[in-house]
């Protein structure tokens, strides 16, 4: 009996001990290659029809969920294996701290965000915070990675102005870092499933993703944002703008719209012509200057409008005869079947998102395109097989990065779509393509009149 008593005893204060460790929830952010980006923000809701609703916002450095312990034994964890950059971006110069549960050997690699290594170091770290003084010599992203017994963590740095050299160099040690972290309320629990929504902003661009996730203890959840690739850039001289572009097939195409923009005009619903050139930028109504549609700042509330560059994000909306010349030097205005060229090559290379193949030169039998050319965030989920709102993360498998949300002055184009014009004149207006909304799974062929309002995307001469 006293063997029993003392057995039930243990068990009990076992699992007190387990119920109170504290579960975290890591969040991080991998490109389309597996390399680490900044993860800017990540919305974490918890939907239930028995239990309260909870949600919060996380931000940069704030990506880790905590939920509290709920067992009257107090339980006060060491601090994870963990980096936190200091000034980022940054000229020249910069610190980081990394945070270490124990005493442990460390190699450090501080490499460009192509995998080059320009410099390295090893050291014996102490127990608690740790800072890194990092030199970079070129204007340019780079990766800092920590490696060690407690497994591997990288940072993502951008230097904007050139420097001297690349270094690392170890400046000291001192107490645990702060973890920068949320603690939930007790809304949350084991076997609550969370819905992400996760934002990644780039160079002017903004990427999100969407995906579930199971409680079942502390997890590091790693979000790969399959939009992010790395591309070949070319500059267009007559602004400085400059633009990612991918082959497809025989074909160059610039894998964003184009952002030519000679001058501004108002609200497209009300300032539009079918005779002469109208340049439009999303949500940019005032029709006054240059600088500021250039600046604007989207203020639609939502989660992926609000707050962005809609010149930077949408590119310039032009009517028909605005898309006359708005091409750079050695690209142009692709025709209609130019357009047909990129549907077959994708219907004939295994780009069909039912994942059939075409051997004819037919752009309406058997076409599943849009997913291999829609972007994999923007689109509103769905469950209709082989559309762009169906598993989006599946979504650019050629790297064309068509985004969503398109407008009009008319009624033939709708919001929720991606809209391209062609060179090809069609009686009363011009062809066109497009992915009409997040039930697509082909990309449409019509013609419009020449006020309505489209993207360009230009194909390399």
């Amino acid at each position: 009996m006293k063997h029993l008593f003392s057995f039930l005893l243990f068990t009990i204060l076992l699992s007190s001990y387990i119920f109170a460790q504290e579960t975290r929830l890591t969040f991080t952010a991998i490109d389309n290659d597996g390399d680490f980006v900044q993860l800017d923000s990540i919305r974490a809701e918890k939907y239930s029809e028995t239990t309260s609703w909870w949600s919060d916002m996380l931000r940069y450095p704030d990506t880790v969920i905590v939920i509290p312990a709920t067992s009257v034994l107090d339980f006060s964890a060491k601090t994870i294996f963990d980096i936190v950059a200091n000034e980022n971006p940054f000229v020249g110069k910069t610190s980081v701290e990394v945070n270490m549960p124990d005493e442990c050997a460390a190699n450090v690699t501080l490499a460009g965000i192509d995998g080059r290594v320009v410099a390295t170091f090893s050291k014996n770290f102490h127990e608690g915070g740790n800072r890194i003084e990092v030199n970079t010599k070129d204007a340019k992203p780079y990766i800092l990675t920590v490696n060690c017994k407690f497994g591997s963590k990288s940072v993502k740095l951008l230097n904007v102005e050139s420097g001297t050299a690349n270094s690392l160099s170890y400046t000291g040690s001192y107490g645990y870092i702060p973890q920068s972290k949320l603690t939930a309320n007790e809304e949350l629990s084991i076997g609550d499933t969370l819905w992400l929504t996760a934002f990644v902003d780039i160079d002017g661009f903004r990427y999100m993703l969407q995906k579930e996730h199971i409680i079942e203890g502390s997890a590091d959840i790693v979000l790969q944002f399959a939009d992010i690739q790395h591309y070949e850039t070319f500059t267009d001289e007559r602004d400085g703008n400059i633009y990612r572009y991918v082959q497809i097939g025989s074909q160059v195409w610039m894998a964003e719209n184009l952002r030519y923009l000679p001058s501004i005009n108002g609200n497209p619903y009300f300032d539009y012509s079918n005779s002469q050139p109208r340049y439009y930028v999303f949500n940019y109504f005032t029709g006054e200057s240059l600088e500021e549609a250039k600046n604007h700042i989207c203020d639609i509330y939502g989660g992926y409008y609000e707050g962005i560059n809609s010149y930077r994000q949408f590119g310039v909306y032009y009517n028909g005869p605005a898309t006359i010349g708005a091409c750079p030097s050695g690209w142009h205005l692709p025709t209609d079947a130019e357009w047909t060229q990129l549907e077959i090559y994708l219907q004939n290379n295994g780009y069909n998102s039912n994942g059939t193949n075409d051997n004819d030169e037919d752009r309406e039998t058997n076409n599943f395109t849009a997913k291999a050319l829609a972007s994999g965030c923007g689109w509103e989920l769905n469950d209709n097989s082989f559309a762009v709102g169906n598993n989006p993360e599946e979504n650019n498998s050629i790297g064309f990065c068509g985004y969503p949300w398109c407008y009009s002055p008319t009624s033939e184009i709708n919001l929720g779509g991606a809209y391209w014009w062609t060179d090809t004149d069609a009686d009363a207006g011009a062809y066109y393509r497009a992915i009409i909304n997040n039930t697509s799974y082909s990309l449409y062929r019509d013609s419009a009149p020449y006020r309505s309002a489209m993207n360009v995307r230009c194909v390399r001469d």
